[in-house]
This record gives C-alpha cells, sequence and structure tokens, in this order.
C-alpha cells in the first residue's frame, strides 16, 4: 500500500494532468515531465514512484464515448432537462465527479462523457417538477461489469438534483448483492456510512461521512437502508421516519424479495399516500439485473409473477414515476408484451420509452476482447479438457453428485492463483482484493464439497510454502507443493511478468502472498458473510469463491484474477452473467486467467457476434427514428433469439412456430448431424448442385476473396439445395426448408451469385463441373463429434471466415459497406461484420464450404469424423424492413441437444 505521502503525490499529479489535458491524454514525455515536476517537491522513493506511474498509466489515457439511444417519438413527453439546466446547481452531481476524479483516479474526458449520458438518461425519465401525473418505462444496456453501476449513480445523483424525491435501487435477490450495492451508494451517493440507519430520526445518531461526503456534507441523501438491513419498516415506525418529515431525497436499497417489496409498497403507502392511496413525490426506480427476477414469465392471462406484480404495484402506487431498468443481457425484456396491462398492478415492465446503450471505456475487458473477431486478450483463455473435467463433474451431474477429488486442470487454476497473489504483491497492490471464481456446478451441496476439497489442498499448500519455502531452491522443490508451483511458473511464464527469478518469488514472497486466501462456498446457504470484502477493507480480502448462479447476477468478485468455469448452459443471458471476469485488471490484465472448455470458448463468441449485433441494430433504429416497440419487434425476430426464448416453452411438446428476419445476415451450418448416411447426402446434393453451377449461370471474377464465383443462379436450384441439405436442430439459426420457403415467395430474390471460398490447404480437392473438373484447397477447420453431432469449431459458431460475405462487392461497394457501418461510431476496419455487406443493394449470396478436417492432436482420432465435410452459408441482403420466414421448432426435439435444466435463477437448496 503506498505511503500516505505518496498516495498525495499521485492525487496531485492525477488533478494536474486532468486540468492541463482535458482534451487529449498527453504524451509520454508530458506526462512524465508533469510526474517528475510534482515528485521534486513531495519526494518518495523509487519504488513508490514507479508504482504511481504504474497506476496514472492505467487510468489517465482512458476515453469513453457516449451512448445511443433509440426512443418513443410519439407521447407526450417531452426534453426537459436541457432548458432546465442553468436554474440548477447539480450539487450531488458535482460532488460525485470530483470523488470519482480525485479519489478514484478517473480522468476529465470520461466524467466529462459520463456527464452527457447521465444528461440524456435522466432527461429520458419524466420530469419530476410537472404538475401532471406521468409514467415511463426505460431499459440501460451495459456490458457484464463495465461500470453499469457508476452510470446509475451518477443518475441517481442528477435525478436528486433534479428534483426526485424517491429513489428505490431494486438489486439481485441476493443479500450478498444489495449489501455491496447500498456500500457503494453509502460512499458515491448518500455520502454516508450505513452501519445503522442514518437521515432524520427520532434518537439521533451520529452521521460518519464517507465518499462524496468528505467532498461536501451541506446537503444530505436519507438512507433508508443500510448495509446491515435491507427494509424494515419495525425500524423505521420505531424511529418515526417517514418521506413527510423529511425535505431531502430518500434512497431505498432493496432486494428483489417478494416479502420486502411487499412490506416497502404497504410502508410507503400507509405512511405517504394520500386519500386516494397514491404518493404525490416523484419516483425514480432502478432495477438493476432488470432480466433477473423483474420479468413476468406467466401467459399473459395468468396473474403476474410475484416480484414482476409487486414492482409494478410500487410504481403504480405514484402520481409521478420513472422505471429504469440496468442489465447487460436485455433478451428478457425486451421480449415483455408491450400491450401487457392489469388493473391492480399497471402496465408491465416493457422499455416502451427508450433503450440507451452505454459505451465502455477503453480500459473494460469484455466478451469482444476475449471471444471477438479482433480480440486482443484471448491469451488468457486456457483450455480444459472436458474428458478430464468430465470425470469430476460431468456435465449433467445431480444434486448429490460425490466429489471426491479435484481435476488436475483446477489445481494448476488454484496454483496461478497463488502465483497472481505474489506478482501482484511484489507490485506493491499489496491492499487490493484478490479473488478467484470457481463455477462447475449449480447445486449447493456439491458447491461445498467442493470448496472443502480445495480448502484441504490449500491449507496444505499454505503449510508446506511456511516451513519450506525459505530452503535454497534444490531443497525446496523436493516438496510435492514448491514443485507444483514452480512448473505452473514455468508453463504459464510467470518470470517475464514477475521480473524476478523463482528463488527470490519463493524466499520472499510467496508465503505472504498465499497464507491469507480463504477459499468460501457462496450460494443460499451461506448467505451475506460468504464475500465480506467490507470489512477487508484495510489488507485486502484474498478469496477462492465457490459458487454457482449465486456467483452470477451482479456481484462483483474485486480484484478476480483467475476463473475456472465448466458449465453447460446455452442462455445467452446465463451464460453472459456468469462471465464474471469480464471487467477492468488495472496493473494486473496481464496475470488474469480464464480455464474453460472449447465448447463454452465457441458459445461466448457465438454470442459476442449476437450481442455486438444487437447494440448495432439500435445504433441503426436510432438513424432512422425508429422505436423501442420496433426494436422489440425486431429481436423477437431473430434466429439467435429462439435459445433465450425457449426455455419457458421447454416442457410443451407442441412445435413452436415463429416468424424470423432472416434478412440483413449472415446464416450457416456449424453444427451437423454426424449420421453417415446424412454426411453422405449432404456430399451428394452439394456436389451435384456444383455440378450444374457453369450451366445454370456464368462464372465471374471475386474482386474481394480468393475462390470461385458464378453470378446468374437462379433461386429455384438455391432453395432445393436448402432443403435437401440436413443441417443439425441444435443449430437454430438455419433451418433449410422454412428458408427455402421464404426464398420462393421473395421476388427480389430471384438472380443469386455463389461463392465458393478457397481455403489453405496444400493438396489440391477435386469437384466435378459442367466444364471440368473444379481444383480447389479446401478451407481447414478444427472438427470434434459427440453425440451424434460435428462441430465445426471456429470462433462464435462460424463455418466461413469473417468478412466472407465481400464475396461479389467491387471495391467501392465495399468501402461503401464499410463507410455506412462506421457512420457515427469509431470502429476500426478489423471490426467490420459480415451484416455490414449485406445492408446494401446487392444480389443475395449463396456460400459452398469444403472443409478439411482437423482434430485436435492430443485426443484419440474420431473415426466418425470425415477427412472433407461440406457446408453451406447464406446471406440474404437487408433493407431495413422486417422480412421474415416462418421457423418452427419442436421443443421435445430440441431439448435433447440443449441444456435448459441449468436456469434455476438461484442454486438448488437441499
Amino acid at each position: 500500500m503506498l505511503s500516505q505521502n505518496s498516495q498525495m503525490l499521485e492525487r496531485f499529479i492525477s488533478i494536474a494532468i486532468n486540468t492541463k489535458f482535458q482534451a487529449e491524454p498527453p504524451t509520454e514525455e508530458q506526462f512524465m515531465d508533469e510526474a517528475k515536476a510534482l515528485r521534486a517537491n513531495m519526494p518518495v522513493s523509487d519504488k513508490e514512484f514507479e508504482k504511481i506511474i504504474r497506476n496514472l498509466k492505467a487510468t489517465l489515457p482512458i476515453t469513453m464515448d457516449v451512448g445511443v439511444y433509440i426512443a418513443e417519438q410519439s407521447g407526450d413527453h417531452q426534453s426537459w432537462l436541457p432548458a432546465r439546466r442553468a436554474d440548477l446547481d447539480f450539487f450531488y452531481w458535482n460532488r460525485y465527479r470530483r470523488y470519482l476524479e480525485d479519489n478514484k483516479g478517473w480522468n476529465v474526458r470520461v466524467t466529462a462523457n459520463l456527464d452527457i449520458v447521465s444528461t440524456e438518461i435522466v432527461d429520458l425519465l419524466g420530469d419530476p417538477k410537472s404538475n401532471t401525473p406521468w409514467e415511463r418505462r426505460g431499459l440501460v444496456l451495459g456490458d457484464v461489469q463495465s461500470g453499469k453501476t457508476a452510470n446509475y449513480t451518477a443518475i441517481c445523483n442528477k435525478a436528486a438534483d433534479t428534483g426526485y424525491k424517491v429513489i428505490i435501487v431494486l438489486t439481485g435477490t441476493l443479500e450478498s448483492l444489495r449489501k455491496q450495492t447500498q456500500e457503494r451508494l453509502d460512499k458515491e451517493f448518500a455520502g454516508r456510512l450505513s452501519k445503522d440507519l442514518l437521515g432524520i430520526k427520532k434518537h439521533a445518531i451520529k452521521n460518519v461521512f464517507d465518499g462524496v461526503g468528505k467532498i461536501d456534507s451541506s446537503k444530505r441523501i436519507s438512507a433508508f437502508t443500510t448495509v446491515k438491513y435491507d427494509f424494515n419498516s419495525t425500524i423505521l415506525n420505531s424511529n418515526d421516519l417517514t418521506l413527510k418529515n423529511i425535505s431531502e431525497p430518500a434512497l431505498f436499497v432493496v432486494k428483489k424479495n417478494k416479502s420486502v417489496l411487499k412490506n416497502l409498497e404497504s410502508w410507503l403507502t400507509s405512511n405517504n399516500a394520500d386519500n386516494n392511496g397514491k404518493i404525490d413525490l416523484p419516483l425514480l426506480l432502478i432495477d438493476d439485473e432488470a432480466d433477473n427476477a423483474s420479468v413476468n414469465t406467466k401467459k399473459d392471462d395468468e396473474d403476474p409473477t410475484a416480484i414482476n406484480a409487486a414492482i409494478r404495484s410500487i410504481l403504480k402506487r405514484f402520481y409521478k414515476s420513472s422505471y429504469l431498468g440496468i442489465t447487460a443481457t436485455p433478451f428478457a425484456n425486451i421480449f415483455i408484451n408491450p400491450e401487457t396491462n392489469d388493473e391492480m398492478v399497471g402496465d408491465d415492465l416493457f422499455p416502451r420509452d427508450f433503450i440507451y446503450v452505454l459505451s465502455p471505456p477503453t480500459n473494460y475487458i469484455g466478451a469482444d476482447a476475449i471471444f471477438g473477431t479482433s480480440s486482443n486478450y484471448d491469451h488468457c483463455l486456457i483450455k480444459i479438457d472436458s474428458e478430464e473435467i468430465d470425470h469430476f463433474f460431468p456435465f449433467s451431474h445431480k444434486k448429490d453428485h460425490p466429489v471426491d477429488a479435484l481435476p488436475p486442470s483446477m489445481l494448476e487454476a488454484i496454483g496461478f492463483f497463488v502465483l497472481a497473489n505474489a506478482i501482484r504483491d511484489l507490485r506493491g497492490d499489496t491492499s487490493e482484493h484478490r479473488s478467484m471464481l470457481v463455477n462447475v456446478s449449480r447445486f449447493t451441496d456439491v458447491q461445498v464439497h467442493t470448496k472443502d476439497h480445495i480448502n484441504t489442498w490449500l491449507n496444505q499448500m499454505q503449510s508446506d510454502l511456511r516451513n519450506y519455502a525459505s530452503l535454497n531452491e534444490d531443497e525446496a522443490l523436493r516438496i510435492r507443493s514448491l514443485y507444483f508451483l514452480k512448473k505452473v511458473w514455468n508453463k504459464h511464464g510467470l518470470k517475464e511478468k514477475a521480473g524476478i527469478d523463482w528463488i527470490e518469488l519463493q524466499q520472499n514472497y510467496l508465503y505472504k502472498a498465499a497464507a491469507p486466501i480463504e477459499v468460501r462456498a457462496v450460494n443460499q446457504r451461506t448467505g451475506a458473510a460468504s464475500l465480506d470484502y467490507y470489512n477487508h477493507k484495510e489488507h485486502g480480502f484474498r478469496v477462492v469463491a465457490v459458487g454457482g448462479n449465486s456467483l452470477s447476477r451482479g456481484l462483483t468478485l474485486e480484484g478476480l484474477c483467475v476463473s475456472y468455469f465448466y458449465r453447460n448452459s446455452q442462455m445467452y443471458d446465463t451464460l453472459l452473467q456468469m462471465g464474471r471476469w469480464f471487467g477492468y485488471r488495472p496493473g494486473y490484465d496481464d496475470v488474469f486467467k480464464v480455464w474453460m472448455a472449447d465448447d463454452a470458448i465457441d458459445w461466448y463468441g457465438f454470442i459476442t457476434e449476437a450481442a455486438n449485433e444487437l447494440k448495432i441494430e439500435i445504433s441503426r433504429m436510432n438513424r432512422m427514428h425508429q422505436t423501442p416497440s420496433e426494436f422489440g419487434l425486431k429481436v423477437r425476430q431473430d434466429p439467435n433469439s429462439l435459445i433465450v426464448t425457449a426455455r419457458n416453452k421447454m416442457r410443451s411438446g407442441t412445435p413452436v412456430s415463429r416468424p424470423i428476419t432472416v434478412t440483413g445476415r449472415l446464416l450457416e451450418t456449424p453444427r451437423l448431424k454426424s449420421n453417415p448416411e446424412v454426411l453422405a447426402t449432404n456430399e451428394r446434393v452439394f456436389r451435384l448442385f456444383v455440378a450444374n453451377l457453369d450451366s445454370l449461370g456464368y462464372e465471374v471474377k471475386d474482386v474481394a476473396r480468393r475462390g470461385k464465383m458464378w453470378s446468374g443462379i437462379s433461386k429455384d436450384v438455391v432453395s432445393d439445395l436448402l432443403r435437401s441439405f440436413d443441417t443439425h436442430p441444435w443449430h437454430l439459426s438455419f433451418q433449410g426448408k422454412a428458408l427455402a420457403e421464404f426464398i420462393d415467395n421473395s421476388p427480389g430474390l430471384n438472380d443469386w451469385d455463389v461463392f465458393l471460398p478457397f481455403g489453405s490447404v496444400d493438396d489440391e480437392f477435386e469437384l466435378d463441373g459442367a466444364n471440368g473438373v473444379i481444383k480447389i484447397k479446401r478451407e481447414e477447420r478444427l472438427i470434434k463429434e459427440a453425440d451424434g453431432m460435428i462441430k465445426i469449431s471456429g470462433t462464435k459458431v462460424r463455418v466461413g471466415s469473417g468478412g466472407s460475405t465481400r464475396a461479389g462487392l467491387t471495391e467501392k461497394e465495399i468501402l461503401d459497406a464499410q463507410n455506412a457501418f462506421r457512420q457515427g461510431k469509431n470502429i476500426d476496419k478489423k471490426s467490420i461484420p459480415d451484416s455490414a455487406y449485406l445492408a446494401i443493394d446487392r444480389k443475395p449470396l449463396l456460400m459452398l464450404h469444403v472443409i478439411k478436417s482437423k482434430q485436435k492432436d492430443d485426443e484419440k482420432p474420431n473415426s466418425k469424423i470425415p477427412d472433407t465435410l461440406f457446408a453451406i452459408g447464406i446471406g440474404l441482403p437487408g433493407d431495413g424492413v422486417l422480412r421474415t420466414a416462418n421457423y418452427v421448432v419442436n421443443m421435445v426435439e430440441l431439448r435433447n441437444w440443449v441444456n435448459f435444466d441449468d436456469e434455476e435463477d438461484d442454486d438448488d437448496v437441499v
């Protein structure tokens, strides 16, 4: 931990740089000149100065774009905040901004954009000074662990400045998350520690100012909940606390719990309502993790679920209420029926008024950075051998599954965590929290047994380090624990990252780094005490957190260095929320690792592309002035959304028919049946199609991609191919028969381009053609087979390489498509998706892939995988109009291939 003098110097350098370089970050030379000049007046050691420079370099160059939103154009709502801005002093916002810049090291470029974003969102809410009643429903979409809390904290501060009197923040369903949120808002909004109730009380309690309260405490926020207590009407009543006897805004931080919410509504009504049973104070209700527990999963003609009904009922109690959902996975929210209304509890929570997409700061390490096309953190991924771990934690295990031992890959991950702690100590981060996540089961008993085994193993490691780490290297490495750590050190090249030799780390750092590490189970049974970062502020908490779904919703694992993840859910929202490793890694982004299986890496890549397309669609609809209702319709008609919505239908044997938007996207066949007869039939229809291309159309020179191109191909032969080519039902995006029927009934899809891309395999592969043999080079892909399914394993569950839809376009058309996509975005060339080349006026495209199968060297050859596979893809031009095919999903068949049992909101307590 930095000395007080060094902390002051770091703050002075930060303030000086922020003051002088508000528009652009300083150059390296400018930065060092400022730092050295200030150091001359405040001498510190070279080691401390080096740490100050490292800390500041991690924060000062950061930038953040403003967001983009779509809003309902009709209705009574008008922009109101800009007109009133001159009359407001923004006390709460200004002290929060000062806190971010002075205490958390945010640079002024980021806080300036946070100012713009929070102003835009508050302006989309209702005007608290309006004389007429109103209801607003909105949704803020941000990436997992990207800083959504900072954004809604800024919104809270701005809302208080503009006249909102009641602010309710709904956290997740767990008390640990509620406590974490309460602590954050105490520091960054209320400005006081809430070990007990703070506010106007019958019996005054001394205020202990904290966070923003230390900057300026001349105005108050009344906290009606505390770190210790969720909402409790008994405590409030005993202290004669009501909204009527306070003048400042009131803050409630509460769990999504039926009893808590009903008690809150009852207290609000009995103490504050008028004769109509309604409250004449403007309400802002912020629903964090809005897709979890808040969404009504009942049918339209049934009573809504308890939490959903309780939220809606609270909103209805106020004449003026704004509902603001916050989520990283908006699929469930967008699937809410916007027409749903209940006489007792009011409108449902569909974000009918606006959807706002946040842009994370540039230092955010998210799904795109790890799993995206141009990822720069894919080196952090360590693949788990599925066959190895399946002996310990089968994907489909039961709640009484015995845990007799730990897989070697998990022990390696724990060993890496111990070493990462030592490296961070070496770098001077001794008081920072460090966490490791272990998520291998949703069952509480399995988690507890896993925790016990880790604890036993770690205790032995700690004991050996205490007794033997001071020995010379040869003697120490005769001890199994130390020999194991040295192997992990060598395997992951940690000497370069540590900057010292092994013996120095072993003797001077390892034991001190490992001794404080604890192992905790995190689930409903263990409760809020599992991750008590709050009580380890001074020295930092070092913890291996073992859990399931309780680790997957909103809870921040502070200083997360290592994740070990082996779960089989295939739901977009569940998988994204399980990605607790997304976030910020200041000063240790080179020593964070994620252990996961190949299948999960594929899925995350696929989901990353789907999430990116969703954001791109909002940007496009923003330019076209379209509304949340139109966006909701568009998303509900996305083939990728079927797997999101199917969970509530999986117990039904009735096929589900859905209109699906298929234009403007590339649809491929990365999953095939491994049945030899099916594969042989696919090869036969593929070869027959290619053999007739020269007589069906004319060959053209492809100017954009290496391969063979034919144009003028009739849609009739294309639809015949789609009907005959058999794919696996798991991959819902591609339904050949539905696509063929759509093409048959679409007059604008008569004339097709067909592209046969060349790969890089050295040997030539021959296909028959009408004008002679066609010689090509196959595309090599890693192929896996399991349970009757062939997996063409590329990132994002793809067949072809990125940008393949450029085929058939001229250089000018390619450039026009890229410029149209980049409009209003700060995006480099690598980030252009395939859909961008389908958004222009062009012919539909059929892709023909001949794949050379590659199997892992360290796996036994699988005889069910043929040397050559055949796959297809189609790209239908998108014109912004909803053009849909009718997909039919047999839920009984789908259940055989996709796991939906992993979808409980909380761990199964037995």
